[in-house]
């Protein structure tokens, strides 16, 4: 497994376990939810993440893209994360119905699932917008 793949698995299954957590214990933890979105969202730019240095110690290596610009990963970053601060923000911040983290919920599966398959739709999107195919190291 790469260090993107797991990051995104990581990602994906805190997003769906807090959203658990939100619904069926304390609304608080939809904060932990709306962090993982942020936390996305300025990887997506930095291209730094806490959990990179865990990973890499454990021996994980990161993919690197080959020509100048934004890689796919740091699309789906960019676009994972927009998605999760979005809806959680509206959920939080504007009263809209908890029924709009469904999306949410969405984007941690697809998030997970794509670190086994390699593919998710936020990847296919990032393509598109010109964001540059990545490759193992």
């Amino acid at each position: 497994m790469s260090l993107n793949a797991a990051l995104r698995l990581m990602a994906g299954v805190v997003i769906l376990v807090s959203l658990g957590l939100g619904t069926y214990m304390h609304p608080n933890w939809f904060y932990l939810t709306g962090f993982v979105g942020l936390n996305l969202f300025q990887s997506g730019f930095t291209k730094w993440c806490p959990a990179v240095f865990i990973f890499q110690k454990i021996g994980l290596k990161a993919e690197t893209c080959s020509s100048e610009g934004m890689s796919v990963n740091q699309g789906v970053h960019i676009i994972a994360g927009s998605v999760v601060l979005l809806t959680v923000g509206l959920v939080l911040f504007a009263g809209m119905t908890a029924n709009l983290l469904i999306v949410t919920a969405i984007v941690g599966l697809s998030l997970t699932q794509s670190a086994f398959t390699g593919w998710c739709p936020a990847m296919m999107v990032a393509s598109m917008l010109g964001c540059k195919k990545t490759v193992a190291v």
